[in-house]
C-alpha cells in the first residue's frame, strides 16, 4: 500500500539528482509539499515535479541557517528532513597519495553537512507533531570503499544518526539512517569509470555498468518515502539496502 504523504512538508537536501531526486519525485507524487535544496542546481528539477527549490551549501553554516529560515518563514514548520547530499572524491587513490584537502572536503559535505542540516532543522521539526530525520549513508561505511574519505565520512553519518536518534527522541523526532549500496547514480558510475581508467579500460564503461547489476534509485526512494510516512513510526536506527 502506498503511503499517503498529503499535508507533510518534506525537505530533500541534495534532491536535484540521484537518490534524492527520485525520493523528491515520489514524495511529491504521494501528496507531500516537497522542497528541494541543492548546491549545483538551477531549480529546474524541482519545478518539473511541482516542488519548491532553495539553494544551499551544506558545508556553510550561514547558508544552512538561511535555508531553514526561509522554510520557517514560508511554511512555519517542517515535517521531514531527507538528507541525501553527498560527494565522493579520491576513488582508488592510494593511501600515500591521498591528500588531506580531499579527505576534509568529503567529510565537510557528507558528515559535517549532515550535522549542520540536522542541527538547524531540529527547531522546525519540533513544531511538527511527529518530526522525521532520515540521513543517507552508504554500504561503503561498513563494507569498504574505493575512497578513504568517502567510507570514513559515511561511517560518521551512521554514528551521527544513532546519537541524533537518542537525543531527539524526547522531542518526538524520529531518526533513521539509510545505507544504500550499488545504486545506479552518477556518483556510482564515476567510481566504476575511475576503476576502469586505472586498469586501462576506459572504453568499457557501458558494459561495466551493466555487469555491475546496479539498483534503481527509485527502489531506495520507496524506502525513504516510507520512512517519511506515519507507517514507519516504530522504526529506528540503521537500514541497509542493496
Amino acid at each position: 500500500m502506498e503511503q499517503n504523504l498529503t499535508g507533510k512538508i518534506i525537505l530533500v537536501v541534495g534532491g536535484a539528482a540521484g537518490i534524492g531526486r527520485a525520493a523528491a519525485q515520489l514524495c511529491a507524487e504521494r501528496g507531500a509539499q516537497v522542497i528541494i535544496a541543492d548546491f549545483n542546481s538551477s531549480g529546474a528539477e524541482a519545478a518539473a515535479i511541482g516542488a519548491d527549490f532553495l539553494p544551499v551549501n551544506v558545508t556553510d553554516e550561514a547558508s544552512v541557517q538561511g535555508l531553514f529560515a526561509s522554510i520557517d518563514k514560508t511554511y512555519g514548520r517542517l515535517d521531514v528532513l531527507l538528507h541525501t547530499a553527498g560527494i565522493l572524491k579520491g576513488a582508488y587513490v592510494p593511501l600515500d597519495e591521498f591528500s588531506l584537502e580531499t579527505f576534509r572536503a568529503v567529510l565537510d559535505v557528507n558528515t559535517v553537512g549532515s550535522f549542520l542540516c540536522a542541527k538547524t532543522a531540529a527547531p522546525l521539526l519540533r513544531k511538527a507533531e511527529k518530526g522525521v530525520i532520515v540521513l543517507v549513508s552508504s554500504g561503503a561505511a561498513t563494507g569498504g570503499s574505493s575512497s578513504f574519505a568517502y567510507g570514513t565520512s559515511k561511517g560518521g553519518v551512521n554514528s551521527l544518526g544513532i546519537v541524533l536518534a537518542n537525543s531527539l527522541a524526547a522531542d518526538h523526532i524520529r531518526v533513521n539512517v539509510v545505507a544504500p549500496g550499488n545504486i545506479d547514480t552518477a556518483m556510482k558510475r564515476s567510481v566504476i569509470e575511475a576503476d576502469l581508467n586505472r586498469q586501462g579500460k576506459a572504453g568499457e564503461l557501458p558494459q561495466a555498468v551493466l555487469s555491475a547489476g546496479l539498483g534503481n534509485p527509485a527502489g531506495v526512494a520507496r524506502i525513504l518515502a516510507w520512512l517519511a510516512s506515519d507507517d514507519a513510526d516504530y522504526v529506528r536506527g540503521l537500514i541497509v539496502t542493496r
